[in-house]
């Protein structure tokens, strides 16, 4: 008997107990969720690290993050089906775009969490070898997604954790925009500090109205030895990135704006509202914009920044 076993451990030894092969499937990688500038910016350093190590790095994205996701040295290709206003009739968006690229993906990447059906459908007609998601906002998770990755605080740490599934570590890099050629504000020349203030953001609740806004705005004017200028339309979102590198504080609602400021590390004052935002940059507050001391706060901010660059 002990024989019988002692031959049954040496062949099942021989033939079965091996070292499971870990050797990635293929390279191609679809990430979702970029169709939307911040949630495109908050993934740039899991695209950056995935393709540092090889991978083709393809993203969902849209018209809004077309221009930057273009320059992007790191992605292979933008795919755009513009499934980001959470409409019902996104659902024909998404069955268009996986019927196209039906087996093409060796993984897919979903770091949302808040899925919907459409999202789920998609993820079941692109049928890519591997599914890699984060646990939805209840800890639950879906039977198709191959590997759970516990959420985080914030979508950009969701990347880092994915990345970990990859034995890659973290690129150098908060976000990551590529001017390339198209720095329009580049030889700007500033005589006094640029201080760039932005009230609209994608929704009117976290929008300053016009009234407080013109009260925000007088009372920033007043500060002699500055230049404030109001962010309006600019030809495209490179240039708005050209004119946000140049400013030496930028004074926004939580925006796509806020996200594009850290990405240089360009000192923020973020409008505080309800929630928490996340801006990356080293120097940055949240405070109310209409709190009486925000001009105080403006040049507080800014005599510190130059205190500490001196």
């Amino acid at each position: 008997m002990k024989l019988m076993k002692k031959l049954s451990f040496a062949v099942s030894k021989l033939l079965i107990d091996k070292k499971r092969d870990f050797k990635t499937i293929g390279n191609k990688i679809l990430v979702n969720d970029c169709q939307k500038i911040g949630n495109y910016l908050f993934k740039t350093p899991m695209i950056k690290g995935l393709a540092l190590k090889g991978y083709e790095v393809y993203i969902l994205g849209s018209k809004s993050t077309l221009e930057m996701a273009n320059e992007n040295p790191y992605i292979k290709e933008v795919i755009i089906d513009n499934s980001y206003r959470k409409k019902s009739s996104d659902i024909f968006r998404n069955i268009k775009t996986a019927l196209k690229y039906r087996d093409f993906f060796d993984y897919y990447i979903e770091s949302v969490g808040s899925m919907y059906m459409r999202e789920t459908l998609l993820m079941r007609l692109l049928r890519p070898k591997k599914i890699i998601g984060i646990e939805r906002k209840d800890g639950s998770s879906l039977k198709l997604i191959d590997i759970v990755i516990k959420k985080q605080e914030h979508l950009r740490e969701n990347g880092i954790e994915v990345l970990k599934c990859f034995k890659i570590s973290e690129p150098n890099c908060i976000y990551d925009i590529h001017l390339n050629r198209h720095d329009k504000y580049k030889n700007l020349i500033k005589k006094k500090p640029l201080v760039l203030y932005n009230g609209l953001a994608s929704t009117k609740s976290r929008s300053i109205d016009t009234d407080n806004e013109k009260i925000i705005l007088d009372k920033l004017s007043t500060i002699s030895w500055i230049d404030v200028k109001k962010i309006e339309h600019e030809n495209s979102v490179l240039d708005l990135c050209s004119l946000i590198k140049k400013a030496d504080l930028v004074v926004t609602v939580d925006t796509g704006i806020t996200h594009i400021a850290s990405a240089f590390d360009i000192p923020i004052i973020v409008h505080k509202s309800n929630s928490s935002v996340f801006p990356k940059s080293s120097v940055a507050i949240e405070q109310s914009f209409y709190d009486k001391d925000l001009d105080k706060t403006v040049e507080e901010m800014l005599e510190y920044i130059h205190t500490i660059s001196a």
